[in-house]
């Protein structure tokens, strides 16, 4: 239930026109459905692992990730300059 009300927050908020938010919702629950941002790519998800172990970032939210002294960045660009080490 909690990813569905998540969903239906995201689509009120990013898509340009919703008709009837009950359908949403609805849909939501049936089908499983989660934001787009709560399913989060496994390669990202490790990255991030790495990056925080090597206190390279403390925290993430949807495609920005915070350095150690509260800077925010965009997450490609970190990965970028940040690839991990394997």
């Amino acid at each position: 239930m909690p990813g569905a009300i998540a969903y239906l927050k995201d689509a009120v908020r990013t898509w340009k026109r919703v008709k009837s938010p009950e359908a949403v919702f609805v849909a939501a629950c049936k089908e499983g459905r989660k934001p787009e941002s709560a399913q989060v790519k496994s390669g990202v998800k490790k990255w991030f692992e790495w990056a925080r172990k090597n206190r390279i970032v403390i925290a993430m939210s949807s495609e920005v990730v915070y350095t150690p002294d509260g800077e925010a960045v965009a997450l490609a660009e970190m990965i970028r300059q940040y690839p991990a080490q394997r």
